[in-house]
């Protein structure tokens, strides 16, 4: 499906005096956005950088240890919460309970290694410290020695370079709440400063506050199942009335799970395949650190498949999507099933920078009169959600608009 740039009469005058959504239009390009990211975090100047500490002993901290030491930059401690890999020498260095952390200079750099950030850094800046900046920082700040994990990969010039698209994203969105959520994400991909996501965080994933209603016999498409983690909390809500569940995951391992979870109830349908624009088998590249992806190079084979397809014309109410980048071929091949029944859907918009605003033109340019939210929920680039909403399922939309 290809994405066009909705047509916009007249720009929103709350969309267009939004802060970090009006900077965008300041003629600075991806250069001034870097040097003004540079100004807010002198500390991390990858030019003077030396000396470090890592928060975070999972994929992305091993990664940036590594990274560190071929670069020449001292790591002075790599922390975890985790009991089981204190000990565990990363590229030379052991890592440490995060208490140890107190034995350090306040003002020496801390990168908080995950994408979940906001909650680290507040203990951080509560402890003292005065720089610390998510590892997304340093991978928009010097990209080439800082290889982008696929999150921020072309960060600041996707925000340069579709700006406009911003604008009318902000203009196209249902409520005032969605608005402030845009406006908080983009200042948090300006700036690197996860405080600017607290205030509008709501941190029950699927489960907007006010938005979505559910029926007794709700038939739920769950894109991303892993071991059923979502498909419960779906449950918990519907209190357990719902007349069917399709569950996609492509990982055989973790559909071996999925599958044993829900053996018990006849209702939940796990299927070992990824969801896309048509029935395929693609390559699929795991970073170990959320960074999995479909891939040309990719060395592990999934098995995908158009969700069109595999219902069959069958009834669907809600659909969600996190499926690591492929939402928007997903929604491509879920378009007969989007268009014929309207259902609610939840769609992950941040595997790509692009994502943010795409994701939300794709749902428009299949149901154009669909109600467009978008919720955070985390506190960092993960779990942004566009829930797009059918207008008679939305009378709610109405109500959050003021």
């Amino acid at each position: 499906m290809q994405s066009v740039i909705p047509r916009i009469e007249r720009i929103d005058a709350e969309a267009e005096s939004s802060s970090w959504l009006s900077s965008l239009t300041q003629g600075r390009g991806p250069a001034g956005l870097r040097a003004a990211l540079l100004g807010r975090h002198p500390a991390f100047d990858p030019a003077r950088l030396d000396r470090l500490a890592i928060v975070g002993a999972a994929g992305e901290g091993q990664r940036l240890a590594v990274i560190c030491r071929t670069l020449g930059i001292a790591v002075a401690a790599i922390a975890d919460d985790d009991p089981a890999k204190v000990g565990t020498p990363i590229a030379g260095v052991p890592v440490v309970a995060t208490a140890r952390l107190a034995e350090l200079d306040r003002a020496l750099p801390i990168v908080v290694a995950s994408h979940r950030v906001l909650k680290a850094a507040e203990r951080l800046r509560g402890q003292g410290f005065i720089n610390v900046a998510p590892f997304a920082l340093l991978q928009a700040l010097d990209p080439a020695r800082f290889s982008p994990h696929m999150f921020y990969d072309g960060w600041l010039e996707d925000l340069w370079q579709n700006r406009e698209r911003y604008r009318a994203l902000a203009a196209r969105l249902t409520d005032d709440r969605s608005r402030s959520v845009l406006d908080a994400v983009l200042g948090f991909r300006q700036t690197l400063d996860p405080a600017l996501l607290a205030p509008i965080v709501e941190w029950d994933l699927y489960h907007p506050a006010g938005l979505i209603g559910y029926g007794e016999d709700e038939i739920y498409v769950d894109g991303g199942s892993f071991d059923g983690d979502t498909i419960r909390l779906f449950i918990a809500r519907v209190h357990g009335r719902f007349s069917r569940v399709l569950a996609f995951e492509p990982d055989p391992e973790t559909f071996a799970r999925l599958r044993a979870n829900f053996a018990h109830d006849p209702r939940i349908e796990p299927i070992n395949a990824g969801l896309h624009r048509r029935r395929d088998v693609l390559r699929f590249h795991n970073d170990a650190s959320r960074g999995a992806i479909f891939q040309a190079e990719g060395a592990i084979e999934m098995p995908v498949v158009a969700l069109d397809e595999v219902l069959a014309g069958d009834r669907v109410s809600f659909i969600k999507m996190n499926i690591e980048g492929a939402e928007v071929e997903a929604l491509a091949g879920a378009a007969g099933a989007i268009r014929r029944w309207r259902p609610k859907l939840a769609i992950s918009a941040y595997h790509r920078p692009s994502d943010l605003w795409r994701v939300a033109e794709t749902v428009q340019a299949l149901c154009p009169d669909y109600d467009l939210f978008l919720r955070q929920h985390d506190g960092g680039v993960i779990e942004t959600v566009l829930y797009a909403l059918p207008p008679s399922d939305t009378g709610r939309g109405e109500r959050n608009r003021a």
